[in-house]
């Protein structure tokens, strides 16, 4: 019906979300892993 060559936009904005949303998730892994480390470090310290 429709073809993509009508809307690079969408698609533009479709892969940025892309990248949002796996971005969004390695920041949330790396502050949950990270978290667990700073409290052990700065309670043996």
């Amino acid at each position: 019906m429709f073809t993509h060559d009508k809307y690079p936009i969408g698609e533009l904005a479709q892969r940025a979300h892309d990248v949002l949303l796996v971005s969004s998730f390695a920041i949330w892994a790396m502050v949950l892993g990270f978290a667990p480390v700073m409290t052990y470090r700065l309670l043996v310290s």
